[in-house]
């Protein structure tokens, strides 16, 4: 998600924020992948040597904020904030698409409040929600806990280890919460940890995107050092498999970084106001996976290693 700040902002402008949030509740079959050139694209840098987009869905999401590929099922999952990003309304709801862009089932799960990263562990979906994480069978297509922190301030995105430990950024708080065997507590809070955000476990270390730079957690002793610099800000951070990180600025950047290298710019969505948010790459396919927020949409591309 972008900076805390902006959300601070869209707060006090929120009856402006998004349109159309009264549509009705989803339906299977809801909508097909659009194959054919969206005009406005013409005016959108793509780096055709890295990236090559193959599909965009259609604009019936509402604000989703983070996408993830679940490979159990095939399928892919969208958080929808549906509203002011900050605010406890009920309107926010998870989307479930199909591998090649159809929305499957427009509102799959509902009741949320403002619905951010996403995680799959096993048979369960885990969403950050503001100040709380909530656990989603997917079998049963609902809410089975919440964990909630009043202390936590703007829960964003979500990452899980190989124990099945599952990671959420508080980037109001500059802290990083933990749920560990049903407890749901602040695992690490440093000044050094400036606005966290995109997080990703990389065997015994955490990464996560700051302002300006992405810093490795020890997963072990907690230690914090950085990693990459003068990343700019980041929403979405993943790995390409390959010693190098896709990351997105939530503006309608997105950038291959690191520790190597200077960074590479892939996309720019910025000249069509379609901004890129939290991320998914999907290292069996090469397909990176874009939440245009609130352009309402997923983009497909994939990348060119």
């Amino acid at each position: 998600m972008k900076k805390y700040s902006f959300f601070v902002l869209i707060a006090l402008l929120s009856p402006l924020f998004v349109t159309g949030c009264h549509t009705t509740a989803g339906r299977k079959g809801h909508g097909k992948s659009i194959k054919k050139e969206v005009p406005e694209f013409k005016k959108a840098y793509i780096n055709e040597k890295k990236l090559q987009k193959v599909w965009v869905s259609k604009p019936d999401l509402r604000v989703p904020e983070s996408v993830i590929y679940d490979k159990t099922g095939n399928v892919i999952y969208v958080s929808n904030i549906n509203g002011n990003p900050g605010k406890k309304d009920g309107n926010g709801f998870i989307s479930k698409l199909s591998p090649d862009g159809h929305i499957l089932v427009r509102k799959w799960v509902t009741g949320l409040d403002a619905p951010k990263g996403l995680s799959v562990v096993g048979d369960k979906l885990y969403v950050s929600d503001i100040q709380s994480l909530v656990e989603i069978s997917i079998p049963s297509q609902k809410v089975v806990a919440r964990y909630r922190d009043t202390l936590a301030r703007f829960l964003n995105d979500v990452a899980v280890d190989t124990a099945g430990n599952v990671y959420v950024s508080d980037m109001g708080a500059s802290a990083i919460y933990r749920l560990h065997n049903g407890v749901f507590e602040k695992w690490l809070q440093n000044k050094r940890l400036t606005s966290p955000n995109g997080l990703y476990v990389e065997e015994n270390n955490l990464l996560a995107g700051l302002k300006d730079r992405i810093v490795s957690i020890d997963l072990s002793s907690r230690k914090i050092r950085d990693y990459i610099l003068h990343t700019g800000s980041i929403d979405g951070l993943e790995s390409d498999g390959r010693g190098h990180y896709l990351i997105s600025d939530w503006s309608g950047h997105v950038y291959l970084a690191g520790p190597d290298m200077k960074r590479i710019l892939l996309l720019n969505t910025v000249p069509i106001h379609m901004q890129a948010a939290d991320i998914d790459f999907v290292k069996s396919t090469g397909m990176l996976l874009v939440p245009t927020f609130n352009n309402n949409r997923v983009v497909a591309y994939r990348y060119i290693y």
